[in-house]
């Protein structure tokens, strides 16, 4: 009887990993490419000018961001072969579309906020998709650099 009992949440775990996983494939090749093309050629042959003006449009945009539902918490540059700058985000609420269509009109003439927005975007909506039970999303952390990524933590309900 116990053995049943295992057996069966070991499927259901495996499950819900299974799950996880496909959607997180799903994600990267559906939203991460567009952004990945246009930062590239921004990034590729970057200096130290370029890096600070990027960094200076996200801390222009700063108003924009919070709009968005998240927070800005931070940011790090690795100054490496190729550069890539880190921005971290804390989750505080959703937004609605149309709230998502003024915010995104409003960054209109600045590509690197608006590639931020749409990855803020798209990770509430990715954290909507895989419903992770007693746990809602926390922060995102995006890394912009000739390697587009994102990662997203969660923790659980209190």
């Amino acid at each position: 009887m116990a053995e049943n009992i295992f057996e069966k949440a070991k499927e259901t775990a495996l499950g819900a990993v299974s799950s996880v996983s496909e959607k997180v494939i799903s994600f990267k090749d559906n939203y991460i490419g567009d952004e990945q093309n246009e930062i590239t050629e921004d990034l590729k042959d970057a200096t130290t000018s370029k890096l600070k003006e990027i960094i200076d449009n996200v801390n222009d945009s700063l108003d924009l961001i919070k709009k968005s539902g998240y927070e800005f918490k931070g940011l790090g540059v690795a100054l490496g072969l190729t550069p890539s700058i880190s921005l971290s985000f804390s989750y505080v609420k959703d937004v609605s579309e149309d709230e998502r269509i003024k915010i995104m009109e409003s960054a209109e003439g600045k590509k690197t906020v608006k590639i931020v927005l749409k990855l803020l975007f798209k990770a509430g909506d990715f954290y909507k998709t895989i419903k992770l039970g007693n746990y809602v999303l926390d922060t995102v952390n995006i890394s912009l650099g000739l390697s587009l990524g994102m990662s997203l933590t969660m923790k659980k309900k209190t």
